[in-house]
């Protein structure tokens, strides 16, 4: 036999997307040479690898046992890679975390800080809401998630890294008007903006007004925590958000917090991790890094107002 490397990897392309042109551009080739690519990896076998159905192609039982052979061959291939690094005091491998939507602001900095001493690790990094964040640790997809609040049916690990703060925020031009009618208690004249349906912060100012019995009034909903304030920026409503998406924007004026009685809310900005989860070394390695330098990081980059 004489299978190269990348023979399989236009072999894992298909079976990822069902198509040769979507494989190709994946792999920055051309359509026809991952044709020839998969022509010369079959003509290595008697049995098919694929098959078309209306169209598309497929990967058959015996194709998807060559890509599950291929996935632990590069997953080898990298450990390889990663333990020549090691061996050289230079620690490499791929880290991957979930966020939820406020944790972009939070994410890029912890990053920062430890590739200057790590430049050969990679991250990838999602931001989502949070029913997504805790989806990609339960599937596996994702080594670790910055959320706020954890979940409870979840058997994890964590890290507290620091609070997060949630106040109720308005446009200057109105704050004034919307202040007034939060203290007459008006609610049904206040525009609210919300979050998703999934979003912790959304479940946070949920459970809020419920316990305090106040009936809000939804004008939009918004998919980011930054579509949110640039709403309430333009003056479309009031929004509870995170101190950390806003600080900014109060510290010179074009956001005013407003007051009630119970607010901020507060919650700890958590990193977590399936305990039952084996990490790579450099998964181990930026936990560790994190317990270690967490306070200096915070202290160096976000301000509370």
């Amino acid at each position: 036999m004489n299978i190269s490397f990348t023979q399989l990897r236009a072999l894992q392309a298909i079976n990822e997307h069902d198509s040769i042109t979507k494989a190709a551009k994946m792999l920055n080739m051309t359509q026809p040479a991952v044709s020839m690519q998969l022509k010369n990896l079959q003509d290595q076998f008697d049995v098919p690898l694929t098959e078309i159905i209306g169209k598309k192609i497929h990967i058959t039982e015996f194709g998807q046992e060559i890509v599950e052979m291929s996935d632990r061959i590069f997953a080898e291939m990298d450990q390889i890679e990663q333990r020549m690094l090691e061996l050289k005091g230079l620690l490499a491998g791929k880290i991957r975390i979930s966020a939820v939507s406020t944790g972009k602001y939070i994410i890029p900095y912890l990053v920062a800080d430890f590739l200057k001493i790590n430049p050969h690790v990679e991250f990838s990094l999602e931001v989502s809401n949070r029913y997504k964040v805790l989806s990609h640790l339960q599937e596996n997809s994702t080594d670790l998630a910055l959320v706020s609040l954890s979940p409870e049916d979840l058997d994890l690990e964590h890290i507290v890294l620091s609070e997060n703060h949630w106040h109720l925020a308005s446009s200057p031009e109105n704050a004034a008007k919307y202040q007034d009618l939060i203290e007459r208690g008006a609610w049904d004249k206040i525009p609210f903006i919300l979050r998703e349906k999934g979003s912790g912060t959304r479940v946070m100012m949920e459970k809020f007004f419920k316990e305090k019995d106040i009936h809000i009034q939804s004008k939009m909903e918004l998919a980011t925590n930054e579509a949110v304030k640039q709403a309430v920026m333009a003056g479309l409503g009031i929004s509870l958000l995170s101190n950390f998406s806003m600080s900014k924007e109060v510290k010179d004026g074009r956001i005013k917090l407003l007051q009630l009685e119970g607010l901020p809310l507060t919650a700890d900005w958590k990193l977590i991790w399936l305990k039952q989860k084996k990490h790579p070394p450099a998964v181990k390695a930026f936990i560790r890094w994190i317990a270690e330098n967490k306070e200096k990081v915070f202290k160096d980059h976000f301000e509370e107002f």
